[in-house]
């Protein structure tokens, strides 16, 4: 409901702000396409640094996973990837007030293009610099400045509704970059969306920033600092996972602090999530435990700490699809994964994340209720399970764990 009330309060907003003409200076007169351009201009007060080369990225997306993803949401067999970079912005300002933008203006009012967000309303893309709604937008709140250097962990889209996922894998490695770049140390605070998010307080602690260096869009959404410090996206322009981000979450948060014992054979429950509930719940979770040995665990009931403990002891991970999942990048390479998709919404995101880790994947698509044909409705639907297909999957599951401890077996004996 409180999710429901913040998209309805942001819309409203947005909507007024395209009307209402006010401090309409703030408005940026131009964009800066590229950074790297705009830091070789003469007195701009604009520091670019590269730090990973561009690439070609591939990957092999199963053709029956392809057919099966929704058809507004392909996961892209090929991406052409850009130099990922770190950029110091003198006087530089930051606008944030709503889902889809989140604009960064230079010092002589111009959009900086590759390091702003746009995204394309009512579609599952990113648009171009020129749309951003920034340009659209007539009602201006005055920039609060901010004394020191200011560093953007903003990611936009799912980020910006707070998603476990989004922050994980689009905002956090962001550091990584600046980390590289020398640049951590002389950060005096960092932009999120909701400081108050008790998963984003957890995952910045264990890197030495507490709540005190901490601002976010709820009290600034439009800023000024002496230094604004940003990357690029992690993702580029599109959604193929650096090998370094998985890296950096890996080294930064492993081996696991929490002492907690857990079942390596995990089931993961969404009985407390919105949509993308197993049906029927209560028949599945016994067959796993009682034919399988598998556990069943509750994300939301677990600390951060608690989630990378439950996921570095696994032997073997089932779960439906959703942003908790994003916790298998802690998993060991030789335990596999069982993806449970509603047929409305059978993305490859966890595909790609254990071809990055070099990691056994295979998943089920089950029936979906509605048969969504949007991303916002059908990431709500529940599925529906077909036991016989289950337990037959997870015996083929099971057999992989086996063979692959055979293997690690001969290995260590040769």
């Amino acid at each position: 409901m409180h999710d429901m009330l913040l998209r309805a309060r942001r819309r409203a907003g947005r909507l007024l702000r395209e009307i209402v003409p006010y401090n309409s200076r703030f408005r940026p007169t131009g964009i800066h396409p590229t950074s790297k351009e705009l830091a070789h201009q003469i007195g701009s007060g604009v520091f670019y640094q590269e730090i990973y080369p561009a690439y070609t990225s591939t990957l092999d997306i199963p053709p029956a996973l392809y057919e099966a993803g929704p058809s507004y949401n392909k996961f892209p067999h090929r991406e052409e990837v850009p130099p990922a970079f770190t950029l110091e912005v003198l006087n530089g300002r930051l606008y944030a007030d709503n889902f889809n933008s989140e604009a960064v203006i230079s010092a002589d009012n111009k959009l900086i293009g590759d390091v702003s967000f746009q995204y394309a309303r009512g579609k599952w893309q990113l648009t171009q610099p020129a749309d951003n709604n920034i340009f659209q937008q007539r009602f201006f709140l005055p920039p609060i400045h901010v004394k020191g250097t200011v560093c953007s962990l903003l990611s936009g889209g799912g980020a910006a509704l707070g998603n476990y996922y989004h922050w994980l894998v689009d905002s956090l490695p962001r550091l990584h970059l600046i980390r590289e770049a020398g640049l951590l140390d002389s950060i005096d605070y960092f932009l999120v969306y909701n400081r108050n998010l008790r998963f984003m307080l957890e995952t910045l602690a264990p890197l030495g920033i507490g709540p005190e260096r901490i601002i976010d869009v709820t009290t600034h959404r439009h800023l000024q600092a002496d230094r604004l410090l940003l990357s690029s996206p992690v993702r580029g322009k599109g959604v193929h996972t650096p090998d370094w981000a998985f890296q950096f979450l890996r080294d930064t948060y492993l081996p696991a602090t929490c002492t907690r014992e857990f079942n390596p054979y995990i089931y993961i429950s969404r009985r407390d999530a919105p949509g993308r509930r197993v049906q029927p719940a209560a028949e599945v979770e016994a067959m796993l435990a009682q034919e399988f040995g598998f556990a069943t665990y509750v994300l939301s009931e677990l600390s951060f700490a608690e989630k990378v403990a439950l996921f570095s002891q696994a032997k073997a991970v089932i779960s439906p699809i959703g942003a908790g999942l994003s916790n298998i990048i802690f998993s060991p390479r030789a335990a596999p994964l069982l993806e449970l998709l509603p047929s409305s919404f059978a993305l490859g995101d966890y595909c790609e994340v254990c071809a990055r880790l070099g990691k056994h994947y295979d998943w089920l698509v089950c029936e979906s209720p509605e048969q969504a044909d949007n991303h916002n409705d059908a990431s709500r639907e529940d599925l529906t399970v077909d036991l016989t297909t289950l337990r037959e999957r997870v015996s083929l599951l099971l057999s992989h764990v086996k063979s692959s401890s055979q293997q690690r077996e001969l290995e260590l004996e040769a």
